[in-house]
């Protein structure tokens, strides 16, 4: 049971990962953006996830907070995929976006960090590379799924997608 829980994570995690992940270029072309300005966009990304992931990381060591803020993260990347769905202008992508990657930041480290440790607790950290192909399932059997999604309702439906199954 120990392995389901992390399993199950990485299954769904990296299953919303397939339903937006893939889809950014699209949206901000669809918002309206630029080539210079989406490659902006896309550049500002990695950077605030380079600067937040230890500021969570390092909030959560010294408070003990690790679970508390780790659903802080998910539930602000939630929030803020509904948020980002309905968004039409340059201005409101150049700030939900960085704000987006600050939540976004910490997620993986958070759960790699459970999974080890959950993994250790019964000895068993041998396999956390069996727990971590849930997320290589996950993404290989939703991205087709999301694929004929956006096809058939549009590009937004991926931040929609990916909102509802970080939610669960």
């Amino acid at each position: 049971m120990r392995k389901a829980w992390p399993f199950g994570f990485y299954f769904l995690y990296f299953a919303a990962l397939s339903s937006l992940v893939p889809y950014f270029v699209l949206f901000y072309q669809e918002v309206g953006l630029t080539g210079p300005q989406i490659g902006l966009i896309n550049s500002v990304f990695p950077l605030v996830t380079l600067v937040a992931a230890p500021l969570w990381t390092g909030l959560a060591d010294a408070q003990r907070q690790h679970r508390l803020l780790m659903s802080a993260a998910i539930a602000g990347v939630v929030g803020l995929a509904v948020y980002i769905s309905g968004i039409t202008t340059l201005a409101a992508v150049l700030i939900a976006l960085p704000v987006f990657a600050f939540f976004f930041a910490p997620i993986v480290a958070f759960s790699d960090t459970a999974t080890m440790g959950m993994l250790a607790e019964s000895g068993e950290q041998q396999m956390y590379g069996r727990v971590r192909i849930g997320g290589t399932i996950g993404w290989a059997l939703f991205a087709p799924l999301i694929g004929a999604l956006v096809q058939a309702r549009g590009i937004r439906t991926t931040w929609w997608s990916y909102a509802a199954i970080m939610a669960v």
